[in-house]
């Protein structure tokens, strides 16, 4: 993703946290963002669907119309806005920015943990701790996610920071080292 599209995805984020904390429906709504996340995980290409020209934009608007009627008016309203400046494609990323201020704010942090292999329960106590510890938070929660192409060690990311301490990297660095 472009540096530049990151910006405005937080942004997007920012905003809208902002809006919910203001209207005082702060959990209300990170639940239907968690609904929404889930909706563009079972339909990966709706987010493209409605930002490309493969539809008329009728075809997008009744979509939308579908989509956003599950929701409270915090959240059409917000997606009408994405969608007018054709970022739906986006939306995951601005929903991570509102979770991130959204944990942020009952100080815990949730970090992305991807592993070569699935992590036993100690291994991931063991990460959890570190995490915290490292980044100097009470609580953490854990997302993992499996990845065998980085060969072992993990990669990081939490807080707007990617600590990546897979094999991969590091053969990857030892790679241009050598051909120095």
């Amino acid at each position: 993703m472009k540096t530049e599209n990151l910006t405005i995805d937080r942004r997007y984020g920012r905003v809208l946290y902002e809006t919910a904390k203001e209207e005082k429906h702060l959990d209300e709504t990170h639940d239907e963002l968690v609904a929404l996340r889930e909706i563009y995980e079972d339909v990966p290409e709706l987010g493209r669907i409605l930002s490309d020209d493969r539809l008329e934009p009728f075809e997008k608007v009744d979509i939308l119309h579908e989509l956003d009627k599950e929701f409270s008016e915090t959240i059409s309203k917000f997606l009408r806005v994405i969608y007018e400046y054709g970022r739906m494609d986006e939306v995951p990323q601005i929903i991570e920015e509102f979770e991130f201020l959204y944990y942020e704010n009952k100080g815990i942090l949730v970090a992305d943990v991807t592993s070569a292999v699935p992590l036993t329960d100690e291994q991931v106590t063991n990460v959890e701790s570190e995490i915290a510890k490292n980044f100097g938070y009470e609580k953490v929660i854990l997302r993992s996610k499996v990845d065998p192409d980085i060969l072992g060690g993990l990669i990081v990311n939490a807080a707007h920071k990617v600590i990546d301490n897979s094999v991969k990297k590091q053969l990857e660095t030892m790679h241009k080292e050598l051909l120095k």
